[in-house]
């Protein structure tokens, strides 16, 4: 709150004044205080009220919950500072929407003086706010006849009518003001008015009110499609004067409140006797009922009124009468708990109502009975005739109802009195299936001990053993066993009971089954994956752990493999995909978009996708070693250790492992012997430092560089496998789809290199990586070299990869003189690469023993298994002996061959289901 604000409400003009005149604002607002001017006019202070509009004070500034300094000014009752207001522009129709005009604020404050001013000064008497309606309505609510004879004598209009208010009769009958309402008839008000003005003074108590009212026209018969006619409300209220007032004057005791009941219900609802007795005595139909209203008898029996009761069925209730989804009287008496229900159960039976009546929804009274849970009613009931083998569709024989209700009291005398334990119903099963769903071990015991077939097959759900592994209760699957249960039973649906407890169930609950002889898999090894596809279902990761570990996923189908993962990522079981990815479950074999029920789910996938799946064994080996077997290779790395088993690759000048950074990301680190390959590891790095990897997605990302005395280490990222282990685990038909971009991202990688000046010089398979996208990563640069400022080419020995020369190499390899090597040159061995890739692992210059010499002598022997003619002319073009006679990497790329070629790799699409 500022200075200013404390110095308003305070009081204190001296320290406003100061203020002011020091650059105070005085239009500064605080929430739910408002302006100064606000605070001041509150306050009364008209002193500090002048002096805040003589300096800028805005007169019309509005606050949401509080409206305008004029709107303060009338709450407050200071006729001097609201007449002041106006003099200085206040307006007087200011509209705020939580309080209205200034006028109703008036109004509703009580001040004459005031709504006199405000109306001479030309405020809408007519003006309406949405939950308050008009000065009026305002006006009549208070109670001030006065300020009611003014705003009408000024214009305002009496019939004047807001939804949630009704009109100023409303206001004035629900106040209880006969003077205000009497002034607002003679004046012209609608009696009938469309809000039901009758109803809301019968459901005020006012006899004078309604008195007045229907005497100067109000319709005793409209009707109110809520609460019906005025009839109505007045059985409802209890009024018994009011009642044989309106019924005196014409009210039709048999009116029906539309698809409701009639006057003589709302009677009995409310209790009255009285009320119910002038009614019937009046012509009121007993046995009224329509498509959605059963007989006031039924209404009676649910209020547990015996008079009331008594009354109609000796005027002629019909104790009888059905509505389908509420039954007869007896019906509703017996579904009481209240002490009184049992003499009302008793009356009914002594006057002829049917035992053993029956509904299509609640069954018999004996059921109705059972499952409200009264012994005595059920007893009297079984006395009397009531049948305890009564079927009935939706709800099975009243030893179900009891059954699913836990009464074992109610149990035991059913069963003691003739019920059938193994009564079959459709539906719903038998009695046992009934006890396994509500959990109670006690009554599962009594109906086993006497008789209850434990393997009974319910159709729809199958047996009692099927029903326990879904209810998740050990103790009842462990019964049921122990008494016979089949552990290998199917229900209709083929699903067998290790099904429900993978879904459903506890994993102590699904050993145990298991351990007592349930199968998880047949002949086809076809079942254990449907096990796992029902615990994914059902979120029960647990289940989901052990059936991985013992074998779930051998022998199924890649296509198979990842409904698991769907199925959990759909669900939402974010618990259920953690598990399954622990499991080396590969989400890169999703064809179709991953609907993931939740956004942590999303983000654990997106994390997943960065991560290895060939090397994730290695990871979670060197994860788990102790420090001890860890070697310190210095920061970011945080694991790293120079184990066989942790081997990713050998090359002639290093070994790469697996590593692990401080922020959890999976790196390779290539291991590189000092004394022997220092100078080859620091070209390498100088290499790599030069390469903007962010540039170019074709080459491996450098991270690091780490050393110790007998080591340099260079942090690379992790890429799944070489391009010559790629090509040799996938299909013809793969290589043919994925060929030409696998060709093209590798030249994509060349091109780039030749535009830093950069000459690979050791291109081959196995220094082209995949990454877990399946992209190529152009790697290894330890003899690449730095063309100078317009140099076109390094003179240089016979370096490379024996098979994986350039000609202007090979040539030589037997002399003592240093190879041309030029960019053309690593594209010479790019398109060896091209034809390896297109050939699932061929060499087109022949076999290993003539393969150099063919390449000498520009000697493609194998060019004929290129079938695709435009494939061979372009790997033609690229190995072409004469050196000029090739194009750079760039002109290759720019080939019509190249330049149709899409990304044909899968994009992993994780997305949340739409609502």
């Amino acid at each position: 709150m500022s200075k200013l604000l404390i110095a308003v409400k305070a009081g204190n003009f001296h320290n406003v004044k100061r203020l002011v005149e020091h650059g105070a604002e005085v239009n500064c607002e605080k929430r739910n205080v408002g302006s100064p001017l606000h605070s001041a006019v509150s306050s009364g202070s008209l002193e500090i009220v002048k002096y805040l509009v003589e300096h800028g004070a805005d007169v019309n500034f509005e606050f949401v919950n509080i409206g305008s300094p004029l709107h303060s000014a009338v709450s407050s009752g200071s006729l001097e500072i609201v007449k002041y207001l106006v003099e200085h522009g206040a307006d007087v129709n200011c509209d705020s929407r939580y309080v209205g005009f200034p006028l109703h604020s008036a109004v509703s404050s009580g001040s004459l003086e005031i709504v006199k001013f405000l109306v001479e000064h030309g405020a809408d008497v007519n003006f309406e706010l949405f939950n308050t309606g008009s000065p009026l309505q305002s006006a009549v609510s208070s109670g001030s006849l006065e300020i009611v004879k003014y705003l009408v004598e000024h214009g305002a209009d009496v019939n004047c009518e807001k939804r949630y208010v009704g009109s100023p009769l409303h206001s004035a009958v629900s106040s209880g003001s006969l003077e205000i309402v009497k002034y607002l008839v003679e004046h012209g008000a609608d009696v009938n008015f469309e809000f039901f003005i009758l109803h809301s003074a019968i459901s005020s108590g006012s006899l004078e009110i309604v008195k007045y009212l229907v005497e100067h026209g109000a319709d005793v018969n409209c009707k109110n499609y809520s609460v019906g006619s005025p009839l109505h409300s007045a059985a409802s209220s209890g009024s018994l004067e009011i009642v044989k007032y309106l019924v005196e004057h014409g009210a039709e005791v048999n009116c029906e409140k539309r698809n409701v009941d009639s006057p003589l219900h709302s009677a009995v609802s409310s209790g009255s006797l009285k009320i119910v007795k002038y009614l019937v005595e009046h012509g009121a139909n007993v046995n009224f009922k329509n498509d959605l209203v059963s007989n006031p008898i039924h209404t009676a029996v649910s209020s547990d009124s015996l008079e009331i009761v008594k009354y109609l069925v000796e005027h002629g209730a019909e104790v009888n009468s059905e509505k389908s989804n509420v039954g007869s009287p007896l019906h509703s008496a017996v579904s009481s708990v209240s002490s009184g229900s049992l003499e009302i159960v008793k009356y009914l039976v002594e006057h002829g109502a049917d035992v053993n009546c029956k509904t299509c929804w609640v069954g018999s009274p004996l059921h109705s009975a059972v499952s409200s849970g009264s012994l005595e009613i059920v007893k009297y009931l079984v006395e009397h005739g009531s049948e305890v083998n009564f079927e009935k569709g939706l709800v099975g024989c009243p030893l179900h109802s009891a059954v699913s209700s836990g009464s074992l009291k109610i149990v035991k005398y059913l069963v003691e009195h003739g019920a059938d334990v193994n009564c079959y119903i459709c539906s719903v099963g038998s009695p046992l299936h009934s006890a396994v769903s509500s959990g109670s071990l006690e009554i599962i015991k009594y109906l086993v001990e006497h008789g209850a077939e434990v393997n009974f097959e319910q159709r729809n759900v199958g047996s009692p053993l099927h029903s326990a592994a879904t209810s998740d209760s050990l103790e009842i699957v462990k019964y049921l066993v122990e008494h016979g249960a089949d552990v290998n039973c199917i229900n209709r649906f083929n699903k067998p009971v290790i099904h429900n407890a993978a879904k459903f169930g506890s994993l102590e609950m699904f050993k145990y089954l298991v351990e007592y002889g349930a199968e998880l898999t047949n002949e086809e090894n076809l079942d254990m994956p449907t096990t796992l596809f029902e615990a994914c279902e059902g979120g029960n990761a647990s289940v989901v752990d052990y059936l991985l570990q013992h074998g779930a996923m051998k022998g199924v189908n890649n296509c198979k493999l990842n409904f698991p993962l769907r199925i959990a990522c759909g669900k939402g079981h974010t618990a259920v995909v953690q598990t399954l990815l622990k499991y080396n479950v590969d989400i890169r074999k999703e064809k179709e978009p991953l609907i993931c029920g939740n956004i942590e789910i999303i983000n654990i996938l997106n994390l997943e996708l960065k991560k290895s799946v060939k090397h994730r064994e290695k990871i979670k080996i060197l994860k788990g070693m102790d420090n001890v077997k860890l070697t310190k290779v210095g920061q970011p790395v945080k694991y790293f250790s120079p184990q066989k088993s942790l081997i990713l690759g050998k090359g002639s000048m290093g070994i790469v492992y697996v590593g692990i950074m401080e922020d959890g990301a999976e790196v390779a680190v290539k291991r590189i012997l000092k004394h022997e390959f220092e100078d080859t590891a620091k070209n390498e790095i100088e290499i790599l430092s030069r390469i903007d990897a962010i540039k170019s997605p074709f080459i491996v990302s450098y991270q690091k560089c780490l050393e110790d005395a007998t080591f340099v280490y260079i942090v690379l990222d992790l890429c799944e496998e070489t391009l010559k282990e790629h090509v040799c685990s996938q299909s013809l038909e793969y290589l043919q789809d994925h060929g030409p971009r696998m060709i093209k991202e590798t030249l994509s990688g060349i091109e780039f290199l030749h535009g830093e000046n950069i000459l690979h010089r050791d291109l081959k398979p196995s220094n082209v990586l995949v990454d877990h996208e399946g992209h190529m990563r152009l790697a290894d640069f330890g003899i690449s070299r730095v063309l100078n400022e317009e140099e076109t080419t390094v003179r240089t020995g016979a370096k490379g990869t024996r098979d994986w020369m350039p000609t202007e190499v090979i040539e030589v390899v037997d002399k003592e003189e240093k190879g041309r090597f030029k960019k053309k040159s690593d594209v010479q061995v790019a398109g060896m690469i091209a034809f390896f890739i297109s050939t699932k692992g061929e060499h087109p210059f022949g076999s290993v023993l003539e393969r150099m010499i063919n390449i000498s002598k520009g000697n493609p022997v194998n060019l004929d298994k290129l079938h695709d003619l435009q494939v061979r002319k372009f790997i033609s073009w690229l190995i072409c002996h004469n050196i000029d006679d090739r194009p750079y990497a760039h002109e290759a790329l720019a080939n019509p061959f190249m330049v149709h070629v899409t990304d044909s790799l899968r994009r992993i699409i994780l997305q949340k289901p739409r609502i």
